[in-house]
């Protein structure tokens, strides 16, 4: 069976993956999920995409087998980055309505300069945190019920922005080697289903999935979810 490293998106943690995890497990497969290196926010200014793929690159070296990446959101920035500097360490990618990007762009510049400021999203120097609870369970969990959503806003901390300005470097050579499928998610209003397709338009993936939930399948359709990854591997 496969083993699963499972990054998180913007201000989540380890703890989104709970649900999947036990799931992935039943069906023999190990995954392991872990939290990006925030800090607290007096250190958010000098935070780096570098530091993520680092802490994430950890874990790939502590493995003894290639692993499957699946990086959520924002995560999807890390799992490119992680492909292109060690390629022989992955089985295959999976973005999770993740941020699929060209060379040389970044989440700021393919998204966040191109559309108003979230309202569900407040900003603090260098540091973004949710603005109020109903804006962002209509962000995250809109599909998720109260119990799962109101667990989930709980956990939810200050990321840094600073790694969302870094640009992505991918290459045909390395990263393009990397298999790579995508899970789009119908109802996102976070990174909407017509900026997934795009992003799979431009750099395609096989297979797209399209999963009828949020931003967060693996809080409201956890089962579902955790399927669809078995099957990913199993071909």
């Amino acid at each position: 069976m496969a083993t699963f490293v499972l990054v998180h998106g913007h201000m989540h943690g380890a703890w989104c993956w709970n649900k999947v995890v036990p799931a992935l497990e039943a069906k023999g497969h190990r995954a392991i999920a872990f939290d990006l290196p925030r800090g607290d926010k007096s250190g958010h200014g000098a935070a780096s995409l570098e530091q993520f793929v680092n802490a994430a690159a950890g874990v790939l070296r502590s493995l003894d087998e290639p692993a499957v990446l699946v990086g959520h959101s924002a995560g999807g920035a890390v799992i490119s980055e992680l492909a292109e500097r060690m390629p022989e360490r992955i089985e295959r990618l999976i973005y999770v309505a993740a941020m699929l990007l060209p060379d040389g762009e970044s989440i700021f510049s393919a998204f966040v300069t191109k559309a108003p400021m979230d309202p569900a999203i407040a900003v603090d120097g260098a540091s973004a945190f949710k603005s109020e609870d109903t804006l962002i369970r209509r962000r995250f969990y809109n599909t998720s019920s109260d119990e799962d959503a109101a667990w989930a806003i709980a956990q939810l901390c200050a990321e840094p922005i600073p790694p969302m300005t870094h640009p992505v470097h991918v290459t045909p050579e390395k990263f393009g080697r990397v298999k790579r499928a995508f899970i789009q998610t119908r109802f996102d209003n976070a990174v909407p289903l017509e900026a997934q397709a795009a992003m799979c338009a431009q750099l395609p993936c096989e297979p797209v999935i399209v999963m009828d939930t949020d931003h967060s399948p693996f809080l409201c359709q956890p089962q579902q979810f955790a399927a669809h990854l078995d099957s990913l591997v199993r071909g």
